[in-house]
């Protein structure tokens, strides 16, 4: 069985396991909501509070079944990463971060472009916190060498360099394994934002990262009924022996019905991400050559260097995301998505159908125009979060919105 069949066949079993007991049992996971267990005394107590589930901030039965399909998912050795789920995809990087921080390495490096609140999160809580921030800006076309970018602002205060395998929103993609081995040479960890990419794209622990973190309210999920976040660390990294110690003390743990609702989604979320993916590609493609569009982004769309690390990195599938970058401007936009027919526009991704999203009025909306315009977010750019709708369908909706061709 190959790795990617084996992913796959994992996640739509999320949450079974064996039959235990040959009476029957639940072909649903169960859902244990207590916040807290009571104890007969004072030895059953001691015995609890070392586990998991003596109380829901440390982690509850559900909790731990996702944590551990997941890490399953991730696993790119002999023995899987440790992880812990999250409140949210923020409390997620909040975590990992924390988690390499020491008393001389206070700098953080954030690989950009980016999803807009995780530079922000380093900037403006840790910030105030003495963490400092230093950013990277990946050029466009996206041509330059990655690691030698981020090797220049490197030096022994670095506890982090964070990065996202297909940069959010304009979809390129960064050479993971290049600033992994920079980041290791000047003695940093390599923090992985995975989440465009999931575990069936992308492994980021085989390609050199450290610590790995998905927002699960995203394409894990699947459904857009989960709020939550999941830290990844490879057990061999000294900041795994304090992951759990952290995450019982921050108070960030995930809550047991977002997990149950995640291990739900998990078991589809293999075929969701390779519908999405062939939906995403066959858009992409018809878009770029409609009228109104100014460019489409896309992983490896830009050609040279970008398509060489898209059919190196991401050889299973280039994702469900992509942007559009439409004449016009933000009126352009604007109309754009009031004529869409059935497809939503909402402020996230990720869910089974498709929805579009205006990034300069969501994600990047703490930025200003000329921050944005630097990153070469315009305020005619467009995200799409591609879904399971036939292809036909999505490609009639876009060009009607377009004004009938495409």
């Amino acid at each position: 069985m190959t790795d990617r069949a084996r992913r796959a066949t994992r996640a739509a079993r999320a949450g079974l396991g064996r039959l235990q007991d040959v009476s029957g049992e639940g072909l649903v996971p169960p859902l244990e909501l207590a916040s807290v267990r009571a104890y007969a005394g004072l030895a059953a107590l001691d015995r609890g509070m070392e586990g998991r589930d003596a109380y829901r901030r440390y982690g509850t039965e559900t909790v731990v079944l996702l944590e551990e399909e997941i890490a399953a998912l991730e696993c790119a050795g002999d023995e899987p990463p440790l992880a812990r789920a999250t409140a949210s995809g923020q409390a997620a990087l909040l975590l990992a971060v924390t988690l390499l921080l020491a008393p001389r390495r206070r700098r953080v490096i954030v690989v950009r472009p980016c999803y807009g609140s995780s530079d922000a999160l380093i900037a403006g809580p840790l910030g105030a916190l003495g963490v400092q921030l230093t950013t990277v800006d990946l050029p466009s076309p996206a041509e330059g060498d990655h690691a030698q970018l981020v090797a220049k602002v490197l030096g022994d205060d670095v506890a982090a360099v964070v990065a996202e395998v297909v940069t959010n929103p304009l979809m390129g993609v960064v050479d993971i394994p290049a600033i992994a081995a920079a980041t290791h040479a000047a003695g940093a960890s390599l923090v992985v934002d995975s989440t465009l990419a999931t575990p069936f794209l992308f492994q980021p622990f085989a390609h050199g990262a450290d610590v790995v973190f998905h927002s699960l309210t995203k394409h894990l999920s699947g459904h857009s009924d989960v709020l939550g976040g999941i830290v990844l660390v490879r057990p061999d990294v000294e900041a795994a022996g304090w992951l759990d110690g952290y995450a019982r003390l921050m108070g960030i743990g995930l809550g047991p019905f977002d997990a149950w609702l995640t291990l739900r989604g998990l078991r589809t979320a293999a075929l969701r991400i390779e519908r999405g993916s062939e939906n995403a590609a066959t858009l992409a493609r018809r878009l770029a050559a409609a009228p109104g569009v100014r460019a489409v982004h896309y992983p490896g769309s830009r050609g040279g260097a970008d398509e060489e690390r898209a059919a190196r990195l991401l050889p299973d599938g280039r994702g469900p995301m992509f942007s559009l970058e439409l004449d016009g401007g933000v009126d352009a936009a604007s109309a754009f998505v009031q004529r869409l027919d059935g497809v939503r526009l909402a402020p996230s991704l990720g869910d089974v159908a498709t929805t579009v999203s205006h990034p300069a009025l969501s994600s990047h909306r703490s930025l200003s125009r000329e921050q944005r315009a630097a990153l070469g977010i315009t305020d005619g750019l467009v995200r799409v979060s591609t879904g399971i709708e036939p292809i036909d369908s999505l490609c009639a909706e876009f060009a009607a919105a377009l004004g009938g061709t495409m």
